[in-house]
């Protein structure tokens, strides 16, 4: 589970743009989920440092954004918050300090993280190419739902067919609601490794486990 690593102590600082992104995506996962928790990494690592949020959108998948940090880095962090009590303070230079929360004791969801590495078969594509199809199962959902017995084997049947490069169509439609996949030019990409799939966007990336398969489990905890 998340929360091995203290929260920093230092102040975290996004740029204005960050910032407003952020935000952003902390309010569309609370318009699906006001309870929403989310994993928090800070990397102290890369240069600039960055700030990666992982949660775990009621389609069993794992969404994820990661936006680079601005001014001094503070320490490395892994913890997991509620999303909504993760508050902006603006500051002076266009710049917003994040404060997180006291950390949560993680959920079973983000227990275990996607891999960095280890992806293959990328296969490229043109979100608006794609939207349309997203759309598309959104509206059949809804009138079928309408007269529909049993609306969770509706909805598997429909968010379980596979479409861009074999993933499933629930990451594309979690992407849609997310932000992450619009109805323009933006390049994606879907990708495979030994236990997951993997969509992404030049706005944040959606994955999802592959049930049975085998892999070695990596809980990606920054120090």
């Amino acid at each position: 589970m998340s929360g091995t690593v203290a929260a920093p102590t230092d102040a975290i600082v996004l740029g204005e743009r960050e910032a407003r992104l952020l935000g952003a995506h902390l309010q569309r996962l609370r318009r699906w989920n006001d309870a929403a928790q989310v994993r928090v990494v800070i990397s102290t690592m890369d240069s600039p440092a960055t700030i990666g949020v992982y949660a775990a959108p009621p389609m069993r998948v794992v969404s994820y954004v990661q936006l680079p940090l601005a001014g001094a880095a503070p320490s490395s962090a892994d913890v997991t918050v509620a999303a909504r009590e993760i508050a902006f303070e603006a500051r002076s230079q266009g710049q917003t300090a994040l404060v997180l929360p006291a950390s949560g004791p993680g959920i079973p969801e983000l227990a275990v993280l996607p891999p960095a590495d280890g992806w293959h078969l990328p296969i490229h594509g043109v979100a608006g190419d794609v939207v349309p199809s997203v759309e598309g199962a959104v509206a059949e959902f809804k009138s079928r739902s309408v007269s529909a017995i049993d609306a969770d084997a509706l909805a598997e049947e429909i968010w379980s067919r596979q479409v861009f490069g074999g993933l499933p169509m629930r990451m594309l439609h979690t992407a849609r609601l997310l932000g992450m996949l619009g109805a323009d030019s933006a390049r994606i990409a879907a990708s495979t490794r030994t236990g997951w799939k993997r969509l992404t966007t030049i706005r944040g990336q959606i994955y999802q486990r592959v049930p049975g398969a085998l892999d070695r489990p990596s809980l990606t905890v920054v120090r």
